[in-house]
């Protein structure tokens, strides 16, 4: 049984957003949350025009992963 607390698609993709918009080259992020059975991902979208550089998808990976040891994915 997981002691984490469960979060909706939305509540992780608004937090991970929160901390991306925190950086200037992350501004034209987008982000989309799926998964299974509690375990989930989070993946840049790009938006028409933007392109993300290394700096912003290394930052979501370390955001994504921070936050995935600490919530799991509501059903």
């Amino acid at each position: 049984m997981s002691l984490k607390l469960t979060k909706t698609a939305t509540e992780l993709e608004s937090m991970i957003m929160a901390e991306l918009r925190e950086h200037p080259a992350c501004e034209s992020a987008a982000v989309v949350v799926f998964g299974a059975d509690g375990f989930w991902l989070g993946r840049r979208v790009s938006r028409i025009g933007a392109t993300l550089d290394v700096e912003c998808q290394e930052r979501l990976a370390t955001i994504t992963d921070r936050l995935r040891r600490h919530f799991d994915l509501a059903d």
